[in-house]
């Protein structure tokens, strides 16, 4: 007899012993841990992002920003049209439309020349 003939249907043969609340508690869990901590960054890396976000600005480049969202890196291939230091955010255009970008969830800058 041959193993090639054995179909195993892999997880969907336990999930007949798991309720409804644990798969939903397991993957939550897996959610969970996929998540990062929000870096603090230091006043040179900061000034870093500043200078590269006026740079783009002022030559009209196009910026990928990996943004900071609920625990997750999100990122944003967008023009920034401008700023707003009171504010602490930033104007952008996507391919979506406009957004504003608060200084506080950007995790890089990245000038695309």
């Amino acid at each position: 007899m041959s193993n090639n003939n054995i179909h195993d249907r892999g997880m969907k043969k336990w999930y007949g012993f798991m309720m409804p609340e644990h798969v939903a508690e397991t993957k939550q869990m897996w959610i969970d841990s996929q998540k990062i901590n929000m870096p603090i960054f230091d006043e040179d890396r900061i000034s870093e992002f500043e200078q590269l976000i006026r740079y783009a600005k002022d030559y009209n480049l196009y910026v990928d920003l990996s943004l900071y969202e609920d625990g997750f890196e999100k990122k944003l291939l967008c023009c920034i049209k401008s700023i707003d230091q009171l504010m602490k955010e930033i104007k952008v255009v996507t391919e979506e439309g406009i957004e504003f970008v608060r200084f506080d969830k950007i995790l890089n800058v990245t000038v695309i020349d």
